[in-house]
């Protein structure tokens, strides 16, 4: 089985949409390699592949990737104006329709930003009536995740034993990477050990030890591979010894694969991710080595334990 754990749901992308979000795959496509990337080409490609629809055109991407579930996000990003508490509602019960026709194949999470006013409010209705399993949080975009205005949502989500992804990892300005700071959810494992809590990104390839660390002691903590793509991708040989050191410092059992698609996948599709991961145990260089018990963890194992798959 191979779950992807961090899929970013995006109902349709209209050509303004995707011209909007060029800056954003120029970057992608250049950290991928691509030095030249044809602008027109990326947009191009947005618009085929980042709208998912009411969820058929995710299953067929999930076909074609080899993926057999997927726990897909909304996004919040709250002050912005352009995300309104009505569009927010719209986005997570968009995603959670999609899953009710295929419950077998995608699980959703809900995008919640805790500084809404109604944010406890949004959180029951997200759970209790979209029967979401989870909430998506980027704190990057200015909270603390163990703040309080964060745990008064917490306290909803711990009572369903449900499952927190939240951003780690420095992103390019605005956003505010000392609210990405894995370190930041160690008070959560204190407070809510019911939550399951996966750090997306694991706190970044350049930042992964604190997580590492924290995830070491803290039973309900795990990771993903989301964007890790792009350093395998670009410095193999490191990428596999970085992967490695962090295994065998915290276990395989609490790494999760992910892909951060559509948006890291403008370049490269996932199969390609997931055959890196899979080639693991022949590819690796000199001196690092996988083997495919732990390979078969990180695509879907560990995360159909925590899933309850």
């Amino acid at each position: 089985m191979i779950v992807d754990t961090h899929y970013h749901y995006i109902i349709n992308m209209s050509e303004k949409a995707a011209r909007s979000n060029l800056p954003l795959m120029m970057r992608i496509a250049n950290k991928m390699g691509v030095s030249q990337p044809d602008p027109e080409e990326l947009v191009k490609r947005a618009m085929e592949t980042w709208g998912a629809g009411t969820g058929e055109k995710l299953i067929e991407r999930m076909d074609a990737g080899g993926i057999d579930v997927t726990v897909a996000l909304s996004t919040d990003e709250y002050p912005n104006p352009i995300y309104t508490t009505e569009s927010l509602k719209r986005s997570n019960k968009t995603l959670s329709e999609a899953a009710g026709k295929f419950p077998r194949r995608i699980i959703p999470l809900a995008a919640l930003d805790p500084r809404r006013p109604d944010a406890v409010e949004l959180a029951r209705l997200y759970l209790d009536d979209y029967g979401m399993r989870g909430i998506k949080y980027h704190p990057d975009n200015g909270f603390d995740p163990s703040g309080s205005e964060s745990y008064r949502v917490l306290e909803v989500l711990a009572k369903h034993k449900g499952i927190l992804l939240t951003h780690t990892s420095p992103l390019n300005p605005p956003s505010r990477g000392k609210y990405a700071e894995p370190m930041l959810l160690a008070d959560i494992g204190c407070d809510f050990p019911e939550i399951t809590v996966i750090a997306a990104h694991m706190g970044g390839t350049i930042n992964w030890r604190p997580w590492a660390a924290l995830a070491s002691v803290q039973p309900s903590l795990y990771g993903d591979l989301a964007m890790w793509d792009i350093f395998a991708y670009n410095r193999f040989d490191l990428f596999c010894r970085e992967l490695r050191t962090l295994m065998d410092l915290v276990g395989p059992e609490k790494v999760l694969f992910g892909s951060d698609a559509p948006i890291d996948m403008i370049v490269t599709p996932i199969e390609h991710w997931v055959q890196t991961i899979k080639n693991l145990p022949s590819k690796a260089p000199e001196g690092v080595h996988f083997t495919k018990d732990e390979v078969d963890m990180i695509l879907g194992g560990n995360a159909a334990k925590i899933l309850g798959l």
